[in-house]
Order: C-alpha cells, then sequence, then structure tokens
C-alpha cells in the first residue's frame, strides 16, 4: 500500500444494521406472512373416535390417486386402522379404492377438500387486499429508532477516529458540538501510545522488506502475521478519550441523511413487495390447479419466507453502508480531507475492478470507477456487496495552517473589536449606523 499517514476505516456498526434488519423482517411477518400463516394453519380440528378422520381434519394424511399418502410417516394407530379397512402399503402409501372407503371417512374428505378450498379462497382474497393495506401501513415505524441510533453511533465513531489523531474536528467543520474535554495527560498518552504502535510498524515493516531481499518466506509470513496482530490489538487497546456525548444530536445534514436512508428504504421494500405479491399469487393460482394441497403451500411460503427474510438482511445492509459511505464522505472534507486511500475488503468475494485499487489514494472529488458495466464512479461501499473500506488521507500541514489561519481570524477580530470599542467615534451614533460614501461633501 502507498505509505501515507490515515485514519483508521469507520464503518456502520453491525450490531445496528442487525437492529434495522430485524424491524424490516417484522414488518414482513406481521403484515405479510403471520396472516398467511394463520389462514393456513386454521385447521378447527375437532376429536374423532376414529384415528383416521382425526388425522385427516389435522392434515397429518390426505387421500390421493387413489392412496391415502402423508408428509410424514404414518403413525402406528392410523396404519393399523387403514390395514382394518383393506387398504395395502405400497410405495409410502396406504392404496385403496375410493367406494370401499366408509362412509363417515367419505364424508370427512369432501370436508377436508371444502376447508382447503375455502383457505385457498381466503389466500386469493388476502393478496387482493394486500395492496391497498399495505398502503395504509408505514415501514418508518419498524426502522426510524434504529437507523436514528445506527448513524448517530457511526458520527460518534467518526468524530473519535478523528480525535485519535488529533485533527482539529470542531474548528475544521465537524458540524456538531459535543462537549469534548481532552486533558494533557490524555493528550501526551495518546501521542505516546501511537508513536510506540507507529515504531512498532515501522520496525516489522523493515524486517518484512528484508526478508522479501532475502527470499525468506517463513520470516516474512511469520513478521506479516505479527503486524496484523499488532495492528487488531492497536485500535482494540487503544486509550479511549473522555468526550461527553450525552447530548449529541445529528444536525440538519446528518438527518435529511437519515430521513432519506429510510424513504430509500421504504421505496426498495414497496417496489420488492409488489413484485413479491404478484409472484406468490401467480404460484398458488398454478399450484392449485395442479392438485397441491395445504402441506405444499404451507412449504411454499416457508420458503417466501426465507426470502424476505433474506431481502431484509440485503437491503439493511447495502443501504447502511451506502448511507455510511456518503455520511463520512462528507464530513471528512468537511474536516479539510480531500484524498482517501482504498483499504481491502472484507469479504470473501473480491471485485478484480477493487482488488486493483487497494492501497491506491483517490480524491473524494475524483473518485475511481467502481463498475465497468454500469459505468459507476463512487467511493467503497457505494456498490452492492461492496466490502472495501477508506482511509482518508491525514494532510498535517493542511490542518496545521487551518489552525493557524483560524487564530489569526480570531487574533484581527480582537484587535479590531478592541479598536472601535475604544474609539473616540464609537458612541458617535451618526457614525455608527452611517453607511460608506453617506454624509460626504459634494
Amino acid at each position: 500500500m502507498t505509505k501515507v499517514e490515515t485514519l483508521r476505516p469507520v464503518e456502520v456498526s453491525d450490531f445496528y444494521i442487525k437492529q434495522i434488519t430485524n424491524g424490516m423482517k417484522r414488518y414482513f411477518k406481521e403484515n405479510i406472512f403471520d396472516e398467511i400463516f394463520k389462514i393456513l394453519n386454521d385447521n378447527n380440528v375437532v376429536n374423532s373416535a376414529s384415528d383416521i378422520i382425526s388425522a385427516l381434519k389435522s392434515g397429518r394424511i390426505y387421500y390421493s390417486n387413489g392412496a391415502f399418502r402423508t408428509e410424514n410417516a404414518f403413525s402406528n394407530k392410523v396404519a393399523t386402522t387403514l390395514e382394518a379397512l383393506g387398504a395395502q402399503y405400497r410405495y409410502g402409501a396406504y392404496y385403496i379404492e375410493r367406494s370401499f372407503i366408509p362412509l363417515e371417512i367419505e364424508n370427512t374428505l369432501a370436508l377436508v377438500a371444502a376447508r382447503e378450498a375455502a383457505k385457498v379462497a381466503a389466500l386469493n382474497k388476502f393478496f387482493l387486499d394486500l395492496p391497498s393495506n399495505l398502503e395504509k401501513l408505514t415501514l418508518d415505524a419498524f426502522i426510524e429508532k434504529a437507523v436514528d441510533k445506527t448513524f448517530k453511533k457511526f458520527e460518534i465513531d467518526l468524530l473519535k477516529t478523528a480525535e485519535e489523531k488529533k485533527i482539529p474536528t470542531i474548528s475544521a467543520g465537524f458540524n456538531v458540538s459535543p462537549n469534548v474535554k481532552v486533558s494533557k495527560s490524555e493528550e501526551k498518552k495518546i501521542d505516546d501510545y501511537w508513536k510506540n504502535i507507529n515504531k512498532q510498524e515501522d520496525e516489522l515493516k523493515k524486517g518484512i522488506d528484508k526478508a522479501k531481499k532475502d527470499k525468506d518466506k517463513d520470516t516474512k509470513a511469520n513478521l506479516q502475521d505479527q503486524l496484523k496482530a499488532l495492528r487488531k490489538s492497536s485500535r482494540e487497546n487503544a486509550p479511549q478519550l473522555s468526550i461527553d456525548f450525552n447530548n449529541f444530536n445529528l444536525d440538519k445534514q446528518s438527518q435529511k441523511i437519515a430521513q432519506d436512508y429510510v424513504y430509500n428504504m421504504k421505496y426498495w421494500v414497496k417496489k420488492w413487495e409488489v413484485k413479491e405479491i404478484i409472484k406468490m399469487r401467480q404460484d398458488v393460482a398454478k399450484m392449485v390447479s395442479e392438485g397441491a394441497r395445504v402441506p405444499t403451500l404451507k412449504k411454499y411460503f416457508q420458503g417466501r419466507w426465507g426470502i424476505a427474510e433474506r431481502k431484509a438482511e440485503f437491503l439493511a445492509v447495502n443501504e447502511s453502508h451506502l448511507a455510511g459511505s456518503v455520511i463520512s464522505a462528507t464530513r471528512y472534507q468537511g474536516m479539510g480531507f480531500t484524498h482517501f486511500q482504498w483499504d481491502r475488503s472484507s469479504s470473501k468475494e473480491k471485485r478484480k475492478l477493487h482488488e486493483e485499487y487497494y492501497g491506491k489514494v483517490f480524491a473524494y472529488n475524483n473518485p475511481p470507477l467502481i463498475d465497468k458495466d454500469l459505468n459507476i464512479t463512487g467511493l467503497p461501499r457505494q456498490i452492492w456487496n461492496c466490502k472495501c473500506h477508506i482511509r482518508p488521507v491525514i494532510n498535517r500541514s493542511f490542518f496545521e495552517n487551518s489552525r493557524k489561519i483560524q487564530n489569526a481570524k480570531r487574533n484581527i477580530f480582537k484587535k479590531a473589536w478592541y479598536t472601535i470599542q475604544n474609539s473616540a467615534q464609537c458612541h458617535n451614533n451618526p457614525w455608527r449606523y452611517r453607511r460608506f460614501g453617506e454624509g460626504q461633501e459634494v
């Protein structure tokens, strides 16, 4: 990687992304799938003296193509009763002609068929009413609080990483106002800590370079592992700052991003719902026409519920990282960072294009191509399933100069204010309110 000084990468917390995911799952479950399974599971089972009738009413067995069948296994009682009726067991089913079935069981078959038809009719009605019912519902209630916590935590983490490297975040444009109180002893402790870490890193890097030249693969691998372990432990054991974030509030810009996040999620969810409802209706109609029974429909909807869960997880992860990328870029540029280093992906599946960027430095206002086919440029995490990290590049001279300029402005203002306050004209009302050029003799 290019040797530049950077901040450590900050990503949206997986814990809070999970909270958003769970909120979306609850939304799908409560508004769509709970009602579907309620319809399919409503058997109104009545105990019967006949084990076969009880099994038929509960859905444990069914009659199809001249045989009693089951999705799982026949109980001993049911098997004994069917054999007593003259049914013959072949290929996992008990075969018996319809005409030999007792009238009581025949009536039960008719009752079960009518009940299944009623369930299919109820499903059809549910899907017909679902679009209009979903219009009355809102995703906000399920994810809004989680989204607010997610980005509040993310912005605090951004601020902390800048403070670790002594970047003047507040004065350089980090548009929040937490009470930052860092004592001199803490500053020295942090400085000493990171100086020691940097010294250890440099020594390990020199050792790796030497091992490369000597073609000593074992030593090189060992030192690389040590470097990786050092970097991990340095972040985990870094000294904490005394920063009070109790009164931390997202500013208008951050609130707008959070609102846009919720809006985007609602858009994608509604778009997915429309396609999903149409597909489920079509699939149910096709399965019923082919003779599918309620247990088959249950399995189908369990599969669709699994798809809904994965969709919720994908949307939450993808949109959270995208929003986080936008927030971090906005914040860091506001703080004076102009460039970033593209860091390697934490995903098992990596884009070859992105692998070419590892360690390279780019300008925030001129990001590289992130998808050749779509011809999209952007930052890490701004394309789906991208798990690359971003490291803002520190320009020490910029921050030192910006601090000097701000101090100079402050001093000039103080001197000007002192001069005006002590001027003989200060209490002269016409002077105080006269505009430039007014009152001059013609």
